[in-house]
């Protein structure tokens, strides 16, 4: 089972405003490109948000 309060790729609280119960998330506004969806398990896509420490990763490898 995900758990949708940690992020898919490193398992560490991803800071979701939706799970906390806030009428938004910060990754509402931030840019996820497409290939960082990929790097995410099929089981988990869809089902818990990307931390901003993996999402700032991945950018600063591009």
């Amino acid at each position: 089972m995900t758990n949708p309060k940690k992020c898919p790729l490193c398992n560490k609280d991803n800071d979701c405003g939706n799970e906390r119960g806030e009428a938004t998330c910060w990754c509402s506004t931030a840019f996820f490109p497409e290939g960082i969806f990929k790097l995410v398990p099929e089981k988990k896509r869809n089902k818990a948000c990307i931390c901003k420490e993996c999402l700032e990763k991945y950018q600063d490898k591009k």
